[in-house]
């Protein structure tokens, strides 16, 4: 055998067992962190093209849902062939684009109430899932997300209506209800660097702390589904398909 293609085969193994890795971590805790899955120039010219959202204009600061559909380096961004091969990995398929939503959490802006995305999107167990993309470092003081480890593995869980008032700088849908979370689950934080990737199991429950910062939290949310199936459109977020390649 040549040189050439041994090092070929190696590589490969290599990577099959990285692979084998992060699923078994994906699967056992319901959410992955991969680090530098998009360099810090994207992550500055995706800030920097914000600035055109309509909800940046208007000095709301309400995550703009969609961008993809009005912007093509939002759309660039959802089809990002490292995120698309995670996806790829954790939904064991091939994916579709569903949403992308930009989140620019100004300071002071309320966290998101405990939830899973799948109560939104109401897909079979297992096919739907989300990369928080961080564009700015986040930690539990500048909006960083609160996870619960494992609770993936239970189905869409009782929720609870809240007293919260929408607040201008939040997704209007982010305070209506919280998630009943089975006291065998205990929550942890999760810090996020800047180019980082949170791929996130749509059954686990997770939400959000406030920003105690100064600086606005830049995230990029993009979700994805395997392709075949169903999902709920939404009256806000009216999802529907986007092919990746």
């Amino acid at each position: 055998m040549h040189t050439e293609e041994m090092k070929r085969r190696s590589l490969f193994t290599v990577q099959q067992t990285h692979n084998a890795l992060k699923l078994k971590e994906y699967e056992e805790k319901g959410y992955y962190i991969e680090d530098n899955i998009i360099n810090c120039d994207r992550c500055e010219q995706l800030i920097a093209r914000s600035a055109q959202l309509e909800n940046a204009k208007n000095s709301s600061y309400r995550p703009q849902m969609m961008p993809h559909r009005s912007d093509a380096l939002f759309l660039d961004a959802l089809k990002t062939p490292k995120i698309v091969e995670m996806v790829r990995l954790f939904c064991y398929g091939d994916p579709v684009g569903l949403q992308t939503e930009f989140f620019f959490c100004k300071p002071g802006t309320r966290g998101f109430s405990l939830h899973q995305d799948n109560f939104f999107v109401e897909a079979n167990y297992g096919v739907f899932l989300s990369a928080w993309i961080a564009l700015t470092d986040t930690t539990p003081e500048k909006g960083g997300l609160i996870v619960y480890p494992g609770s993936h593995k239970e189905r869409l869980l009782p929720v609870q209506k809240t007293n919260l008032r929408p607040e201008q700088a939040q997704d209007p849908n982010a305070n209506n209800e919280n998630c009943i979370v089975p006291s065998q689950y205990q929550p942890i934080n999760v810090s996020v660097p800047k180019g980082s990737a949170l791929f996130i199991h749509g059954n686990l429950v997770h939400g959000s702390n406030m920003n105690m910062t100064n600086e606005f939290r830049y995230v990029l949310l993009c979700t994805y589904i395997k392709t075949g199936e169903k999902f709920r459109v939404g009256k806000y977020a009216q999802r529907n398909i986007v092919q990746l390649t």
